[in-house]
């Protein structure tokens, strides 16, 4: 497919400033710093909580106060960035995570952890704010290629992240909140100096703010009720539980059928990422624009359904790290592909509050998956996440079946 300009239509028109591939650069390069952010804690947050408590649930109330701050949050910022643009909710976004990863290293009490994670999720507007702005500045047959980026960030930044904050934690087990902080704190600069506003004032919503607008059910509503958006919705939240919930228990499923090694765990995460970020990188966008969104859509689960099923008949752990591969790189798909879709349906004045609800409703998933995963672990057997995970994986596509092609609403409103 023969790629236009990465300038939307709707900012050519209003005059806004040109977002060329140099604005595309900062956001990726400030998913990047979020998700490496996000995940450089990742090998220190339980010795950070075991100086208060040992008890293992509040470890994992570190994740769960986030996601639930977050659920509620996300969609609010979505619909304020509608409101006054996505550079100032970008800023005020950032910034706070930045506060937030101060005072997780500070700490001093158990609450003030909690505090932390609370703060940079009710900041946490990040990736959803940026999801939009990909959505600004591409044109319809652009946005499969420009959200794969998304996808990229994840990829290398859960590569980079664990990485880090293992070799931060030989310093201090305080330095990767330190250092996620600074993270945080250099894309504040980048955001406020580099980059431009993607969201022309003639586009944006003028209604005012109420304060029903607090409940996130009423955002989540609003999207829900627009045509074909209740199934994306509903296939998201699908993958998002199964996906969350699988990654909960298979590092301590490996750990307990194979006797792995940290060391291994390790290495798996890392071809997981690379896979994923070579593929958003080389052969998503040229995949996509072969053989369509929703194709791949159902490709990528029918995919990760097979290869969570196959985790439980492994005989040897060295079988891992080609199914691992496997997995990634059809998961590397489901990104760009839903994004898409989702952002084809609703005009320009509603894509902050679209990637808001998005954000919100994975977060959600993030709560219940790995509680439910856990229990059913713990409870039932150490195999049954991962054939619940299958069922769930497969529900979603057989809902894909159901999504239909439609033309991007900006097509239809004529601001091409």
């Amino acid at each position: 497919m023969e790629t236009k300009t990465t300038t939307s239509s709707a900012a050519r028109s209003a005059g806004a400033p040109n977002p060329n591939r140099r604005a595309l650069s900062i956001i990726f390069f400030v998913m990047l710093m979020d998700v490496i952010g996000l995940s450089i804690i990742f090998p220190v947050a339980p010795f950070i909580v075991q100086r208060y408590s040992q008890d293992a649930l509040m470890v994992t109330m570190l994740t769960v106060i986030y996601a639930a701050a977050q659920f509620f949050a996300a969609p609010w910022l979505g619909k304020l960035s509608d409101r006054v643009g996505r550079r100032p909710v970008l800023l005020a976004s950032v910034f706070g995570s930045a506060i937030g990863y101060i005072i997780l290293g500070v700490g001093g009490a158990l609450w003030i952890l909690f505090l932390s994670r609370l703060i940079d999720g009710v900041s946490g507007g990040n990736l959803s704010t940026a999801s939009a702005y990909i959505a600004d500045i591409s044109t319809p047959e652009e946005r499969p290629k420009n959200f794969a980026l998304i996808g990229m960030a994840f990829g290398f930044g859960f590569i980079l992240g664990p990485a880090l904050g293992g070799v931060l934690s030989k310093i201090s087990i305080d330095a990767p909140a330190y250092a996620a902080a600074l993270l945080a704190g250099v894309s504040v600069i980048a955001i406020y100096f580099l980059l431009p506003e993607s969201l022309a004032k003639e586009h944006r919503e003028h209604s005012p703010i109420r304060l029903s607008d607090l409940n996130p059910m009423g955002s989540i509503g609003t999207i829900a009720r627009k045509p074909g958006m209740g199934i994306l919705l509903v296939v998201g939240c699908l993958f998002n539980l199964a996906f969350s919930g699988v990654n909960a228990v298979v590092t301590i499923y490996i750990v307990h059928k194979f006797m792995a090694t940290p060391w291994q765990i390790g290495i798996l995460l890392v071809t997981a990422g690379v896979t994923m970020a070579v593929m958003q990188a080389l052969l998503v966008a040229k995949t996509v624009a072969r053989f369509g969104n929703k194709r791949m859509a159902i490709f990528s689960l029918v995919g990760q359904a097979i290869f969570t099923c196959l985790t439980v008949f492994l005989p040897a752990f060295w079988l891992l790290y080609p199914l691992n591969i496997l997995n990634a790189a059809v998961r590397g798909f489901i990104w760009g592909t839903l994004g898409t879709l989702s952002a084809n349906l609703v005009q320009p004045r509603e894509q902050g509050t679209l990637a808001g609800v998005n954000t919100a409703l994975a977060s959600l998933m993030s709560v219940f998956g790995p509680l439910g995963a856990g229990a059913i672990y713990d409870y039932v057997h150490p195999s049954s996440p991962f054939w619940i995970g299958t069922l769930v994986l497969a529900a979603a596509a057989l809902l894909m079946l159901a999504v239909k092609q439609s033309t991007p609403v900006v097509a239809q409103a004529g601001w091409h």
